[in-house]
This record gives structure tokens, C-alpha cells and sequence, in this order.
């Protein structure tokens, strides 16, 4: 790993790794792994531990801050700020994907912009911290992270009411992609417009809907896409 990324990658996680080997295998790639001969570890199982140490330290600061909210609310503004595409984000901004070990055939396909594999490396991450630096080194840097997301997200956002949040909470938990949205089709004169959008999960469309915005059309979109997947009517 080159000594200057990680310095930087370790002076914005506030902690400077003993295990130096540990912190490589949060960032190797299985598609790197399964090109060498010799054993090399890759980061599955970091991340599968970085996963819960992020829910929990996420459930437990919003549990502090919304005291009143009920499980189901506390669960829509967990999944607002950990998913696919905040992890993601957070991740290309400490550089990670400039750090990520990948096997010729994942680079070559542009595997470290791929969200799915910079967000697992953040996971990954995190479950390094937990191993080398314990629980209250993990849980400092989750709270430095996603306290403001948390603050900004949670003030302007009616969570009871958002069929995007509760399906992206629900797709999340079943399979970690994101849903995404696409506008097909725009009707009416500029003063009259309707949107017509439809939302996908992986390339599977899940179902569409309409609305006066691209915001209104993607939330029909996501309660319709609720009541055909998940039988939900409310």
C-alpha cells in the first residue's frame, strides 16, 4: 500500500493501525484474492462485521437523538443514512478507491467506481478499526461520519410518509442494493407537467409511477413498488 494514501486514510480515521496487514485486507478485493496462487485474504468477512458494528452504532446515536420515535421510525432514518450510495460516497471521498486491491478482470471493468464494492470497502474498514482498535476506536469514527448526515438528513425529511426511505430500507435489508430511479417519459405543457418514472432494483423493474415532480412520481413509483413486492398498502 502506497505510504502516502494510507497516512492520509489513517489521519482521517483518527486512528493509525498497529495490524498494518489488517488494514490491507479490508481493502483487497476477492477478485484480487482468487488471481494469486498463494492464500491471500479479502475483506468479506470484514465487512460482514463492519456491517453490524455500523448498525449498531447508527441505531444507538439516533436512539439517543429521537427518543419518541418508534422502532419503525428509528429503522427509515437508519436506512436514509446507511446504505449503498452514503457508503459509497463516503468511501470515493476518503479515497478508498484508490486503495482498493482488485483482480485485472474487476479493474479492467471499472470495478473501483462500482458503488457496491467501494461501500463493502468501507464496511471493511470499519470492521478493521473494531479488530485492531476495539469498539470505542470503531464507534468514534462512525459517529464523526454519519452524526452530521444524521442531523441533515433526519431535519428535512417526513419519514412516516416516504415510501422511497421504506422501500430502500426493505430492499437493503433483504439483498444491500439501492433502488434507483429513472424518469421514462415527461407529458404536458412546461406549466402542466406529469412525470413518469419507474423504479429499479439491479435492472429489474419493480414498477412505476406518476406525479407533478420527478420527487412526487419517484415516491408513487416506491409505495406502488411497496404494494406489489412487499404487500404493503399503507
Amino acid at each position: 500500500m502506497n505510504d502516502q494514501y494510507r497516512k492520509v486514510l489513517e489521519e482521517r480515521l483518527g486512528y493509525q493501525f498497529q495490524n498494518q496487514a489488517l488494514l490491507k485486507r479490508a481493502l483487497t478485493h476477492k477478485s484480487f484474492a482468487n488471481e494469486l496462487r498463494n492464500c491471500v485474504e479479502h475483506n468479506e468477512k470484514l465487512e460482514f462485521l463492519g456491517d453490524a458494528v455500523l448498525d449498531l452504532v447508527v441505531g444507538e446515536f439516533l436512539y439517543e437523538k429521537f427518543p419518541t420515535d418508534t422502532e419503525g421510525g428509528l429503522s427509515k432514518k437508519r436506512a436514509s443514512i446507511v446504505n449503498e450510495e452514503v457508503l459509497s460516497e463516503l468511501a470515493l471521498d476518503m479515497g478508498l478507491n484508490k486503495l482498493m486491491q482488485l483482480g485485472k478482470g474487476e479493474a479492467q471493468t471499472g470495478g473501483a467506481q462500482k458503488p457496491r464494492l467501494i461501500a463493502s470497502s468501507f464496511e471493511a474498514i470499519i470492521g478493521a478499526l473494531y479488530l485492531d482498535g476495539g469498539f470505542t476506536v470503531a464507534r468514534s469514527f462512525i459517529r464523526q461520519e454519519f452524526v452530521p448526515l444524521a442531523d441533515r438528513v433526519c431535519r428535512h425529511e417526513d419519514f412516516e410518509r416516504d415510501y422511497k426511505t421504506r422501500l430502500q430500507e426493505l430492499v437493503q435489508k433483504s439483498s444491500k442494493e439501492t433502488p434507483r430511479y429513472e424518469v421514462l417519459a415527461e407529458e404536458g405543457p412546461p406549466h402542466d407537467r406529469e412525470f413518469l418514472v419507474c423504479v429499479k432494483v439491479k435492472e429489474d423493474v419493480w414498477a412505476q409511477g406518476r406525479g407533478r415532480s420527478k420527487k412526487n412520481a419517484e415516491q408513487m413509483a416506491a409505495k406502488n413498488a411497496l404494494e406489489m413486492k412487499y404487500k404493503e398498502t399503507n
